[in-house]
């Protein structure tokens, strides 16, 4: 298969996860968006979601530019290892709204193709703990989106919202 398809696939397979994701940002209300009954806030979450997307676009961890306005230690969801927490002295204070997050999602969907296509698939990843081929980063990020996606939208099925379609591509779903 040539890499001009698999990258097209790969942007597609990446707007569905992105889609998704944007279909549960757009359900949580308010009240849920930052409140205390979880461990990680469902903004934190979803930026956290984000947050590696664009980080495991990039070539290398020293390529990664942040979102302006970021929160500082928000992409950690903390955790039993130290590269699951915010580095010593960082308190995550604040948070991002959902519409912060709903445009981060449509820059990171607009360049989608570009990204993936400035490194080659089949060389090293260049993220040392991720011992593999970029492509295989790649689909280890889309299930990562997919992942995380599916924690938020478990939580909102469990306060009675529903309504979450499968995207099976980059196109919207249909009516099934």
């Amino acid at each position: 298969m040539e890499n001009k398809v698999l990258i097209e696939i790969l942007a597609s397979q990446y707007k569905a996860g992105l889609g998704m994701l944007r279909s549960a940002i757009e359900k949580i209300p308010e009240a849920q968006w930052n409140n205390e009954e979880y461990n990680n806030p469902n903004w934190q979450l979803a930026y956290h979601i984000l947050w590696g997307v664009k980080f495991y676009l990039g070539a290398n961890p020293a390529s990664y530019t942040p979102l302006e306005h970021a929160i500082e230690g928000a992409e950690s969801l903390g955790g039993t290892r130290d590269w699951e927490n915010p580095d010593d002295n960082v308190t995550v204070e604040g948070f991002h709204t959902k519409e912060e997050l709903l445009s981060f999602i449509g820059s990171l969907e607009s360049n989608l193709q570009n990204d993936i296509a400035k490194l080659a698939l089949n060389e090293n990843s260049g993220f040392e703990w991720y011992p593999y081929s970029r492509l295989e980063l790649h689909i280890n990020s889309i299930r990562h989106i997919q992942h995380h996606t599916a924690q938020i939208i478990e939580r909102l099925k469990a306060k009675g919202i529903t309504g979450f379609t499968w995207w099976a591509d980059q196109h919207p779903p249909q009516e099934w």
